[in-house]
């Protein structure tokens, strides 16, 4: 199963709708209709906190970990 995204403009949709009504059986599984506008509520608030955290370690405020290095010493911490 695979899918497909398609921008169509508003006043086409119905064209587009009626197209897909009319395919042969068992081509398309199910479709829904979507507006562009409608986001994820709290994606600016989201994309704000990043932006902010990105801000802060390139500042130094927020401390980077190495990954390895982390990982090595709760290794050693959990086998003390």
């Amino acid at each position: 199963m695979q899918t497909i995204h398609i921008n169509v403009d508003e006043n086409k949709v119905d064209v587009l709708l009626n197209i897909i009504k009319n395919l042969k059986e068992d081509i398309v599984d199910s479709y829904t209709v979507s507006s562009v506008e409608s986001k994820d509520a709290f994606f600016d608030a989201r994309k704000k906190r990043l932006h902010l955290l990105s801000e802060d370690m390139k500042s130094g405020k927020e401390p980077i970990y190495d990954f390895d290095t982390s990982t090595d010493n709760l290794i050693k911490e959990l086998q003390a």
